[in-house]
């Protein structure tokens, strides 16, 4: 072989750039701690847990930040989602997911169940440096039920 280089730069990137689609969460895989109530399909469980499918979409329109502050802090407290009240606890699971992970089902949520149709124009991708901005803010899950009214 003439560029022995070559070949083992080739092989240096193509494993570079393998272990770098390896390293970024999978939403999907994160998504599976999330089913059990708000179930596979995004339709949550009527009276306890809100659905997902056609809601996320809302919440992202009328603040961003605020579907990433549930998942990092929960919620505490009776919502209404589509008329109908929801009367479950979500835990805050910023101390298990890493921000990464947290951008990624988002990323997940929003690409299902009829969300991508309603996002808002010129909607990018959820960051981890998004997500660490608001984790930042240690909030409680009340704060964050407080917050919802707020929602336009």
């Amino acid at each position: 072989m003439r560029k022995p280089w070559l070949l083992t730069a080739v092989i240096g990137l193509t494993c570079a750039l393998a272990g770098t689609a390896l390293a970024q969460a999978d939403g999907a895989a994160v998504y599976l701690r999330c089913f059990g109530c708000h179930t596979a399909t995004g339709a949550g469980i009527p009276g306890t847990f809100p659905p997902l499918a056609g809601h996320a979409a809302e919440l992202v329109k009328a603040d961003r930040s605020y579907p990433v502050k549930v998942i990092l802090y929960g919620l505490a407290g009776e919502i209404e989602v589509g008329g109908k009240k929801y009367n479950g606890k979500m835990p805050g699971l910023g101390d298990q997911l890493k921000d990464d992970e947290i951008s990624a089902v988002l990323n997940h949520i929003l690409s299902r169940w009829g969300n991508e149709k309603a996002l808002p124009k010129g909607h990018k991708e959820f960051t981890a440096a998004e997500v660490k901005a608001q984790r930042a803010k240690k909030l409680t899950g009340e704060q964050v039920l407080g917050a919802r009214p707020k929602l336009k």
